[in-house]
């Protein structure tokens, strides 16, 4: 039992140590598994703080490493910021504007070079206040303070600094230089201070405010910049609305509701959607009315970059003026109206009798009369004829000085102008024994496009001055002329003489209106002054000029130069003719010279003598001439009678006399032994005319049939019965059938029935006037035959003949009438089946 319980006892002891091993195997295994975590815990910690050492050491590296780098940094930046701040004051020093740093205690830190020399304070040093700065310039005399003094200019200056925004200030410097000072207060307190030259801004200002006009800027969004003060002035409705920044329709609504533009009133809308829409345009003008009675200009100018530049100029003084000068005008037309027509008049109630004078003189000088008689006669003709003149002269000059002076361009023949003036001035030139010459240069065209009426009278002037102041020697007319361009020729026309001459300090007045060289050499003659004057407005009116060279006692040489289109075509060169060898013998050298050239141009080679005696030794030698060209009036022996030498000597070759007055040459006994008379100066046309004619032999015209040759119907339609005694006497000799008409009804009538071949009309006339009786005579001709009518007028202004033209008349002839311009007048509407109303040796020969 004991045993058993002490077996027992011993294994519930066994089995309570095994527990208890058990728990404390258990336990001590937890605490090895405690102890192995808590090494190992320890193990990885060591690890982890030798790491973290490592770091730490490799971070205090690395944070070493930057330090360095930092203070390189550091270094390198204050460098550059030296640097900047160098270069900075060196480009604040190079502008030329002023730039100041004040700090917070208004002291100053820096200025740049122009602050200083802009303030003409070299020694403003840092430190200053700027209340110092502003009495060290007042006390330098760079400002004038003006009427408050120095005081109260330095203190209104600082006081700007308290203000916030700081306004712009412009101060004018004694220097005349202006400056705009612009301060702004910085973030901590300092103040900069900017001092900007405008002057020259200044100097456009004053010039756009001393503009008389308004002047207005806009800019590309039609917002005002700046305007003058006269711009404001001229629209006082608008003013208020007038401010930098302003649109312009704001501005001009402005004015539209305060009554600005009186043109708008009723149609507001529309007026300013058209002003509106005249915006859009690069560039406008014009005028408009505004309030007060005045009227503005306006101008307006797109600018380069979008804006718009405007003027407005007050025109009401000047559109005042335009009215006083409208009405002026009209009042000088209505005077030059009045004049025209008295002048009008007054020549026609002139020319009138003047008809009759000068006709009747011309023809009681065809009459036997004694020398006295003639003397008389001679006397009244050409004083009637002086007379006429002045009356031409003053008409003409009344229409150059009424700027009505008008050009009618035509094709003409320069040559044969120039030698239809030298034939009427011929009788006066031979009565004073003096040749008259003309040297055309071949190589021109003689046909252009102008006005032969204008240039006939032009040559006239010049031409009759020439003969009127020369009483011996000659008369030169010299042509020449370069080609300018395609068919037109610079034609240089002269007029050389050898007579009194023009003394040096008269020749720059000689071309003024009533201007005469008033000296004894000629004041013994006649004239009115105006001949000059008016050949100088009319060739500048042809677009030439004229000129003049004189030398007293040796002769002038006037001349003009004008460009004109070439009428000719190569079909107008004349044909060559068969002749080769031509004797020319003339005393004159000029004339020579002129009649080699002009027969080389047929192809002909010429011997030249200047005396008959030359030109008989010349025939003793060599009789192989084709044509003998021989000058009538020679010293010694005359051409008529060295004619009859030649012909003595048995030549047969034909002879030219060229004389000056080839109607006495053709009375002469030996006119028969020329082949023909022409007259000089000689036209080269009726040169080569009748070289042609003398190459083969003259065709001749059939004699008409019997009884269908008549005499030429002429009717004359003339109130006044002394010009009907004029025209009648003139052509008493001619082959017509002359019937006269008193009245233009009358002429009408007598058409009708008397059926004529041409019509004299004479232009005022009782009941009907002979525009009138011209215009029903054309209404009765129908399809018939044109009948030619022909005007006969004292009136010469400018408008007649245009009114007298349309009437339907074809030619005008102004009084006194001429018979040889009748002559011409008749043999030109001569018809076929109607016997030439001149006999034939006057048609036939070429004389004066």
């Amino acid at each position: 039992m004991d045993r058993m319980d002490r077996l027992a006892k011993e294994r519930r002891a066994r089995l309570a140590a095994e527990r208890l091993l058990e728990q404390k195997s258990r336990e001590l295994f937890a605490a090895n598994e405690k102890l192995a975590l808590h090494a190992r815990a320890l193990s990885d910690q060591i690890v982890e703080q030798r790491q973290a050492v490592r770091s730490a050491q490799s971070e205090a590296e690395t944070l070493k490493d930057q330090n360095l780098r930092f203070l390189s940094d550091l270094e390198r930046a204050h460098t550059t910021a030296v640097m900047a701040e160098r270069r900075l004051w060196d480009s604040i020093n190079t502008i030329r504007d002023g730039f100041a740093v004040f700090d917070s205690a208004n002291r100053l830190i820096a200025a740049n070079e122009a602050f200083r020399t802009l303030l003409e304070c070299e020694d403003l040093s840092p430190g200053i206040s700027y209340a110092e700065t502003l009495r060290l310039i007042v006390d330098n005399g760079v400002v004038d303070p003006g009427d408050d003094g120095a005081d109260a200019w330095c203190r209104r200056m600082a006081a700007r600094w308290d203000a916030d925004p700081i306004e712009p200030v412009v101060v004018a410097l004694t220097s005349g230089v202006w400056l705009r000072l612009i301060d702004r207060r910085a973030r901590d307190g300092d103040m900069v201070c900017l001092a900007v030259d405008i002057t020259e801004q200044m100097r456009i200002w004053a010039a756009i405010e001393a503009i008389p006009d308004g002047f207005v800027l806009f800019d590309r969004e039609d917002r005002l910049m700046v305007c003058n003060q006269r711009y404001r002035d001229l629209y006082p409705e608008s003013a208020e609305a007038i401010v930098p920044g302003a649109t312009f329709e704001a501005i001009l609504r402005h004015g539209l509701r305060n009554g600005q533009y009186p043109d708008a009133m009723g149609r507001e809308d529309e007026w300013m959607e058209n002003r509106l829409n005249m915006r859009h345009e690069r560039s406008v003008e014009f005028e408009h009315p505004v309030a007060g009675n005045r009227w503005l200009r306006v101008i307006d100018q797109e600018t380069p970059d979008g804006g718009r530049v405007g003027l407005r100029v007050d025109v009401t003084a000047l559109r005042e003026q335009n009215a006083a000068l409208e009405a002026a005008r009209l009042a000088a037309e209505a005077a030059v109206r009045a004049k025209s027509a008295f002048l009008a008049n007054m020549s026609h109630e002139i020319r009138t009798p003047m008809n009759g004078v000068v006709g009747m003189a011309e023809l009681l000088c065809d009459t036997p009369l004694t020398d006295e008689q003639r003397l008389f006669a001679e006397t009244i003709r050409s004083s009637g004829e002086a007379l006429l003149v002045i009356i031409n002269d003053i008409l003409d000059y009344s229409k150059i000085e009424a700027e009505r002076l008008t050009l009618r361009p035509e094709p003409f023949d320069l040559e044969r102008v120039i030698h239809e003036v030298a034939m009427l001035l011929q009788p006066r030139a031979r009565a004073k024994g003096i040749d008259v010459m003309i040297d055309f240069d071949i190589f021109l065209p003689t046909r252009y496009v102008g006005d032969p009426g204008r240039l006939r009278q032009v040559l006239t002037n010049l031409m009759g001055n020439a003969v009127k102041f020369t009483d011996s020697g000659h008369v030169l007319i010299r042509v020449v002329g370069v080609e300018t361009a395609e068919r037109m020729q610079q034609l240089h026309i002269t007029v050389e003489d050898t007579g009194i001459g023009i003394a040096a300090d008269h020749l720059d007045h000689i071309f003024g209106e009533f201007n005469q060289v008033d000296s004894a050499s000629n004041r013994r003659f006649e004239g009115t002054g105006l001949g000059l004057a008016i050949t100088q407005r009319i060739v500048e009116h042809m677009g030439g000029a004229v000129w003049v060279d004189s030398e007293p006692g040796r002769g002038s040489c006037f001349g003009f130069r004008l460009a004109l289109p070439v009428a000719e075509n190569a079909d107008d060169i004349p044909t060559p003719v068969s002749l080769s060898r031509a004797l020319v013998v003339d005393d004159q050298f000029i004339n020579r010279t002129v009649l080699e050239r002009q027969l080389a141009t047929c192809g002909m080679k010429s011997a030249l003598c200047r005396s008959a005696a030359d030109a008989l030794m010349v025939l003793q030698q060599d009789r192989d001439f084709d044509v003998i060209l021989i000058d009538h009036e020679m010293p010694e022996m005359d051409g008529l009678h060295l004619a009859r030498a030649i012909r003595d000597t048995g030549l047969e070759a034909p002879i030219l006399l060229l004389s000056s007055n080839a109607a006495t040459a053709m009375a002469a006994q030996q006119a028969g032994l020329v082949a023909a008379i022409l007259a000089k100066p000689l036209l080269r046309a009726d040169l080569y005319r009748r070289l042609q004619a003398l190459s083969a032999p003259l065709a001749v015209a059939p004699p008409a049939p019997p009884g269908q040759s008549r005499q030429l119907r002429v009717l004359a339609a003339e109130d006044n019965r002394t010009n009907q005694l004029v025209f009648r006497k003139m052509v008493k000799d001619l082959d017509i059938d002359l019937q006269f008409a008193s009245n233009g009804r009358e002429a009408v009538e007598v058409f009708q029935t008397f059926k004529p071949d041409m019509v004299f009309m004479d232009i005022s006339m009782p009941i009907m006037d002979g525009r009138e009786a011209a215009c029903a005579i054309r209404a009765l001709e129908g399809d018939a035959a044109h009948v030619p009518i022909i005007a006969l007028t004292a009136h010469a202004m400018a408008g007649d003949a245009t009114s007298i033209r349309a009437a339907g008349i074809d030619h005008i002839m102004t009084k006194p009438l001429r018979r040889g311009a009748i002559c011409d007048m008749l043999t030109s509407c001569t018809s076929a089946g109607v016997r030439p109303p001149l006999p034939a040796p006057q048609a036939e020969t070429v004389a004066d």
